[in-house]
Parts: C-alpha cells; structure tokens; sequence
C-alpha cells in the first residue's frame, strides 16, 4: 500500500516560511519601544475610502461620513516624542454615491489614490495612547491621533461633523452626488 504525502516538499518550505514570518511579526517589541494599536479610519468626506495605510500598514475602508476600524495592527511608539510622523496613502471611491443596482461595469477605474502624505501624529500623553486613529478630510486633510477617548466622547480630540449623519444618508442612501471644491495650491511666482 502507497502512503500519500500530506506536503510536498515545497508545501513544507512554504509552511516553515510562513510560520517563521509569523513569529517575526509577534515578536516582542517592547524592547524598541513599539506596540501594536488597531487601525481605525474616520473618513469626513463624500468619498468612500477603498483602502488605507499607515506606514505600509493596511487598514480598512470606510464610507462617506463614516468609519471603519480595528484592524490589527500598526506599530506604534510607546512613548510620544517631537517630529513623530507617519506616511498615509488611501485610495478613495468618488463615485460613492451611484445607485448600486447602476454601477457601471468600470467603476474601480475611477478610483482615486491619495499621498503618500507625511502626516504629524498628534501628541498623547503615557498612558493615553490606546488607538491609532486616521481621520481624512476632503482635500487630503489628514489628522492622525492616538486617544483612550471615542469618537463620541466630548474628549475625543476630533469632533463629528454635526450634520455628518444627514450627509452620509444623502451619499448612500438618497444617491445625491455632493461635489466638494477645494482651493487650488499656491504656486511660487
């Protein structure tokens, strides 16, 4: 009788690779004073974001006016020090709005990319640093903050759009296109 073989031998090369991989990415970082945060995306804009990330970390999407998160993980300092950036690029969907009964066969070729774009992360105090959270604004406004606070709290350093709620519904919802028009850059005469 044949025994079958449960791997390859390259199944067994790919497996130890993967397995070493893992073990390098659970590693201990505290003795370079990394940690891991989720990845939370607040998007302030009509545009559906398709995709985050942080320093090459991925991160998840978000709807017009909404958020999305929890993503594990992005690395982090432990401690807050002066000039600490972080490089952001997203892609982002501008035509959100369509009806999705009416997509049109070539929506993804409308996508937009964004940055990369060097971003300060505001400051936290010890212990305060709990999220690392994006917010994106229309006109590649970026804000990155890290807050044991939520969104909801009147101590979450970002405060919602009052009328948010109203906006998201007219995007996905209602379908009504919402055109935002943002100022030309100066350029050096």
């Amino acid at each position: 009788m044949i025994k079958p073989k449960l791997f390859s031998f390259t199944g067994r090369a790919a497996l130890t690779a993967f397995g070493l991989f893992m073990l390098m990415a659970c590693r201990d970082h505290k003795l370079d004073g990394m940690s891991g945060a989720d990845l939370n995306v607040y998007n302030h804009g009509p545009d559906s974001i398709v995709v985050v990330q942080v320093d090459g970390y991925g991160g998840p999407r978000a709807n017009p006016y909404g958020g999305g998160g929890g993503y594990c993980c992005v690395m982090v300092p432990d401690v807050w020090r002066p000039g600490l950036t972080a490089q952001v690029t997203w892609t982002s969907d501008p035509n959100s709005w369509i009806d999705p009964r009416n997509i049109p066969d070539d929506h993804t070729s409308h996508y937009q990319r964004h940055g990369p774009i060097t971003v300060p992360v505001e400051r936290w105090e010890k212990g305060q640093g709990c999220g690392f959270d994006v917010h994106i604004f229309p006109c590649d406004k970026v804000r990155i903050v890290r807050s044991c606070h939520g969104p909801a709290s009147s101590e979450y350093p970002v405060q919602p759009e009052p009328d948010g709620v109203k906006k998201a519904q007219n995007v996905l919802i209602n379908h009504i296109k919402e055109n935002v028009v943002c100022p030309m850059p100066q350029t050096a005469r």
